[in-house]
């Protein structure tokens, strides 16, 4: 039998082996921490070294044994906080531990997370296509409170799931505008935005020039962002870094023109194409970068996608160090007055250009 057995200094149990099976479900429930389903000794480790107890199996014919013991018991009846199953099981044998586990009533609000280390993009895309893996992540990169928090999520999730199924239907559409308002909005984007563009073309155009022979590179810099919807788009910059090694010189990988351009907060100027493409509003929240997306699992923190984030300037350079991403994010961001943005842009000047040291 390879189970393997998981105490901590804090508890230690000797489980014996029932063969009489409860005659119903059970009420009196002691709560298992996890219960790892691989091969991977490495994260059976971290695991331990997460939470108090559990249990960990090489295999699911070994893990369904197991389950059905926790079942038995007369006394208190224990089953998971939640199953982690490695991947590279296969789809097979995951799906046979799954209805094992959806047989039984008891555990049906079990989250059933898909260790995904490693595996190929083709696996990966067949894995997405099951309903009943609540999540896909990798261990490694998670902490122990970040999977505390990512597992407590996942088991509220599920229990309303099952409790309220009505109120936790899946979108398949999001819309592009919410809202009249929020029409009218992106329509002061596209119009205001097409007018600056063409107003500050020329100088645009001498700013790229000036950082084509400054910088050696590319004239804009690129970075990944989320917005409205969960949308991931290229937020555009100006580019300030030297790219031709033989002219950095002390380590000094900002260029002059690109210390004129952040100190005046011209750098930012190409977010203007991505207003006009519909990427960015003037005013809005700020556009969060994937690692810091992806960490906003809250039903509070799902309002900041609600609607499209602002120009970097709006939000970033208010004073000396850039906003982190938990300091303010958006609560109601579908309510945008018109008016405020108005306000707002009519009020930019004064903020745009400042010291940055």
């Amino acid at each position: 039998m390879d189970l393997t057995i998981l105490p901590t200094k804090k508890i230690i149990n000797t489980y014996k082996r029932y063969s009489l099976p409860v005659a119903e479900e059970p009420t009196d429930i002691t709560k298992l921490q996890f219960f790892y389903v691989g091969t991977q000794a490495r994260y059976t480790e971290q695991l331990k070294e997460y939470f108090a107890f559990g249990y960990s199996s090489v295999s699911v014919d070994s893990a369904i044994f197991t389950l059905k013991r926790l079942l038995k018991k007369q006394d208190a009846v224990t089953i998971p906080d939640v199953i982690i199953a490695d991947g590279s099981l296969g789809t097979d044998r995951l799906v046979a531990l799954h209805q094992f586990i959806y047989s039984h009533k008891i555990m049906a609000s079990i989250p059933f997370v898909v260790e995904a280390s490693g595996l190929s993009n083709e696996v990966l895309a067949k894995l997405k296509t099951y309903t009943f893996i609540d999540e896909l992540l990798l261990l490694h990169e998670f902490t122990a409170p970040d999977l505390e928090r990512k597992l407590g999520f996942l088991q509220k999730m599920k229990q309303k799931r099952l409790q309220a199924p009505e109120s936790c239907q899946v979108e398949t559409s999001f819309p592009r505008y919410a809202s009249k308002r929020a029409l009218l909005k992106r329509g002061l984007d596209l119009a205001i935005s097409s007018v600056t563009l063409a107003l500050l073309a020329p100088l645009m155009l001498l700013i790229a020039l000036a950082v084509k022979l400054d910088t050696g590179g590319p004239v804009l810099y690129t970075t990944i962002r989320t917005g409205r919807g969960y949308r991931i788009f290229q937020l555009y910059r100006f580019n300030t870094i030297i790219q031709d090694a033989g002219k950095i010189k002390n380590g000094v990988l900002i260029s002059k023109i690109g210390l004129f351009l952040r100190k005046t907060s011209l750098d930012e100027l190409p977010q203007l194409l991505n207003v006009w493409l519909g990427d960015l509003s003037l005013v809005g929240y700020r556009a969060l970068p994937l690692y810091e997306a992806e960490k906003l699992t809250t039903n509070a923190a799902a309002n900041h996608f609600l609607a499209p984030a602002g120009i970097s300037w709006q939000t970033q350079k208010e004073g000396k160090l850039v906003i982190p991403a938990e300091m303010q994010l958006a609560t109601e961001a579908d309510k945008s007055d018109l008016l405020y943005d108005i306000w707002r842009m009519a009020n930019k000047p004064s903020t745009v250009i400042q010291e940055n040291a």
